[in-house]
């Protein structure tokens, strides 16, 4: 049954992204939003593998970032455009727990410098490609509201429920931006999500003050958006193991973006990953690995073991944004080596 609504909500989200084709099961298309939709048809292996590398760009915002994100589509051949987020919410003075009841909710005018950029790149590629920009949490965005240098687990700690009002009102913050962004012409979003930083919050106010809120995210962006990719963020702070992960199973989104190693020294099966969210999966590969340090030919061995061990419909790409020196030549041979994998590795 599964495997039947899949492929019907496949098909049905080619009519709605308004692709026309014979045969969306049995051809390799040219437009790039069919090709990651007849991913998330789980029914049938892809002949097709796309694939995708983000990093970011020296110009944040502003004409500059629109023509660094068009180059860097264009230099690599992925198969979305994903907008990076570049504005951080102001920092607040936050001295105690109670203070954290001065964060705001901001309005879509705070997110349009932001907007902006995701518009112009709609305008472009919005014909041939998926427009998903960044949505960063709620969680990360109140490390941006305290800043550096003070003790963000002791400030949460002394007032829980005022760290809850202030997520909420981030958490609704995220959401003006998702529908200013969506009416902009975004497609969808990549979504982080940061639970497992257990460095800076207990789990006691993770459960009771923040997971909701971050739940919230993906919520309004699976109720507006045509496809979403939900990534589960470690920077900093590893899982302990795949279980972890799983904890996340119950978010809305079509695609995962998940960990490949944990702190207890294990590693992620992508198949088993695939099964247990039941959603096709997106990475494979270390973003400090062999994508970033190692030869054109290294990587290409990289992705021979990947896609050896990956469910049949899979997206390429890294557990989280490569390094900004990354060369653009290697990810572009990296990207057309992965569309082509399938015809030229069969068994």
């Amino acid at each position: 049954m599964k495997k039947n609504l899949s492929r019907v909500i496949a098909l049905a989200l080619l009519a709605v992204a308004g692709v026309q084709t014979v045969d969306a099961q049995s051809q390799v298309a040219n437009n790039r939003r069919e090709r990651i939709l007849q991913v998330l048809d789980q029914s049938r292996p892809n002949a097709y593998v796309p694939a995708a590398f983000f990093l970011h760009f020296e110009n944040k915002l502003g004409r500059k970032a629109v023509e660094d994100h068009k180059a860097f589509y264009k230099a690599t051949n992925m198969d979305f455009v994903k907008v990076f987020y570049e504005i951080a919410v102001p920092q607040i003075e936050i001295n105690s727990g109670s203070d954290w009841e001065k964060v705001p909710v901001y309005g879509e005018d705070f997110f349009a410098p932001q907007v902006a950029v995701i518009a112009d790149l709609a305008r472009e590629f919005g014909g041939e490609a998926f427009v998903l920009p960044t949505v960063y949490s709620p969680l990360s965005l109140a490390h941006q509201t305290l800043g550096r240098g003070k003790d963000f687990k002791k400030l949460i700690e002394e007032n829980p429920k005022a760290f809850g009002k202030a997520i909420k009102n981030l958490s609704l913050s995220i959401e003006n931006y998702l529908r200013s962004a969506r009416k902009a012409g975004a497609d969808g979003f990549y979504i982080s999500t940061q639970g497992g930083d257990g460095n800076s919050i207990p789990e006691k106010i993770w459960k009771e003050q923040v997971r909701q809120w971050d739940k919230h995210v993906s919520e309004v962006a699976n109720e507006i958006g045509l496809i979403n990719i939900l990534h589960i963020c470690d920077y900093g702070t590893p899982y302990k193991n795949a279980e972890a992960l799983y904890a996340y199973a119950d978010y809305p989104a079509s695609i995962i973006n998940v960990p490949l190693k944990f702190s207890d020294g294990s590693t992620l099966n992508l198949k088993e990953a695939q099964q247990r969210f039941s959603r096709p999966v997106f990475g494979g590969l270390e973003r400090l690995g062999v994508i970033a340090k190692g030869s054109i030919e290294e990587a290409k061995k990289a992705v021979d073991e990947v896609l050896e061990n990956a469910a049949p419909n899979f997206i390429l790409g890294a557990d989280c944004t490569v390094p900004g020196e990354t060369d653009w030549e290697k990810l572009r041979a990296v990207i057309d080596y992965a569309h082509t994998w399938r015809q030229t590795h069969k068994k």
